[in-house]
């Protein structure tokens, strides 16, 4: 089964997506099958051109900030993209995410008679996400134009059939974010040594709650026994400095676009991902955390409970509030004897996610 994955983002989740389903593919079919089209300043260039797959670029703009220079490039994208895709032949674009021409460069996957599965990361866009008239237009079109449409999350595709009464049944396939990585890296950890270490990485975007956070953590004077960092950049730097730049707990050194490499290494001296989104679909941290064996905090909002469980995995807050945070929080610190346990049962939950590789039938279900 030849297939391509088309994304032309430079970085982020959509690159991190594009790489692991590229993974999953490799497993099926071997890494010669499954081409990835690509932009040349992706941080995946390096790891996807020696990962075996045959790997197209293309040069230039790229960014939601760069709207002028996409069009002006959208002629030579189009060659470009029709070039590799004469040459590689596949029955199947996957596009793992959203992206700038996109839509309509997707009519020309389609005139070759190739299918397209199309990945739904979020049903709507975030409250604070960038024009949000555009994204809907975008997306609603890239789902009517799929043969397949794969949600992150049952959130997701629950509120993409409301959204898109005329899907077809069958036609919305659910695989939650963390099944795209191969294995997890570890077993479980042990109880922690001194302060409990939380953990926030990702874009500083107001739908991540980190104003309830701070608020949490400001009702929290009396304890002393826990860390947080906060790691990555975005419109909310200049907050987040505000709100936790008193607190002699938090760690704002971080605050900077940071490099794929350094996840680990942040995951691993960490304990806790915490996430106090006010929406959310899924989160990015949560897989990545979940393949290491560790637990994260979380919101009851839209798919994180089921990202992790429903509590296998980690805490869940009772609300989307500072209070039901603070308390989630002191729950942690309070039961840290029981880390270890709740470790094992992170890389329990992840290596049941991930023992069945769903993409072979998902390609199969497209190609029919």
């Amino acid at each position: 089964m030849k297939s391509a994955i088309w994304y032309w983002g430079t970085g982020g989740a959509g690159s991190r997506v594009m790489m692991r389903i590229a993974d999953r593919l490799a497993d099926a079919y071997g890494a010669s099958q499954t081409a990835l089209l690509m932009h040349g300043d992706s941080d995946f260039l390096d790891a996807a051109r020696g990962s075996g797959h045959p790997v197209f670029t293309v040069g230039g703009a790229a960014g939601h900030r760069a709207k002028a220079a996409l069009l002006l490039a959208a002629p030579w994208r189009a060659v470009q993209l029709v070039r590799a895709l004469v040459r590689h032949r596949p029955r199947i674009v996957i596009i793992p995410m959203n992206f700038a021409l996109a839509c309509p460069l997707a009519l020309l996957v389609r005139g070759l008679g190739i299918r397209l599965i199309y990945l739904v990361h979020d049903a709507e866009p975030h409250s604070g996400d960038f024009a949000p008239k555009y994204q809907r237009m975008t997306q609603r079109w890239l789902i009517g134009q799929a043969r397949s449409v794969v949600a992150m999350s049952h959130n997701v595709a629950a509120r993409v059939r409301e959204l898109h009464p005329g899907l077809r049944a069958g036609q919305i396939d659910v695989v939650p974010l963390h099944m795209l990585a191969r294995a997890p890296r570890c077993d479980g950890r042990p109880n922690p040594d001194g302060p409990l270490r939380f953990l926030f990485m990702g874009r500083l975007l107001r739908y991540k709650g980190l104003d309830l956070l701070a608020q949490a953590l400001s009702r929290m004077s009396q304890h002393t026994d826990w860390r947080l960092t906060i790691a990555g950049d975005g419109p909310e730097r200049g907050q987040v400095l505000a709100w936790f730049g008193t607190m002699p707990q938090v760690d704002l050194t971080r605050l900077r676009p940071f490099e794929e490499a350094e996840i680990e290494d942040l995951i691993d001296s960490h304990d806790i991902m915490i996430c106090p989104y006010r929406d959310a679909s899924q989160s990015g941290s949560v897989a990545e955390a979940l393949y290491a064996g560790m637990p994260s905090l979380v919101t009851p909002s839209g798919g994180l409970a089921e990202q992790i469980g429903h509590g296998a995995a980690g805490w869940i807050a009772p609300s989307a509030t500072p209070e039901a945070i603070a308390a989630t929080i002191e729950d942690c610190l309070e039961h840290r004897d029981g880390y270890a346990a709740r470790s094992a049962s992170t890389a329990a939950f992840a290596r049941a996610e991930l023992a069945i590789n769903v993409w072979p039938d998902i390609l199969a279900k497209a190609a029919s």
